[in-house]
């Protein structure tokens, strides 16, 4: 049995933490929203937002989905 590298262990801290991140993106999407627009906006403003807003949390949900999948050599 061969010694774990450092890799491995702080590999998997890194896609755990952005899992934490995309989990409380998603949680908070509304604040976040809501601080990307001004004081007084419209519903169409908002909903422009939010449309804009969802892609990029996509994107970060694929890209732990991706890597923490991927098949790792020993």
């Amino acid at each position: 049995m061969g010694r774990i590298s450092g890799l491995v262990p702080s590999r998997f801290l890194t896609l755990l933490a952005h899992l934490v991140v995309v989990i409380t993106l998603f949680w908070s999407r509304d604040s976040n929203i809501l601080a990307c627009l001004p004081l007084r906006f419209t519903a169409e403003e908002y909903e422009k937002q939010d449309t804009l807003t969802l892609p990029a949390v996509t994107e970060m949900a694929l890209f732990v989905a991706v890597f923490g999948l991927k098949k790792k050599p020993f």
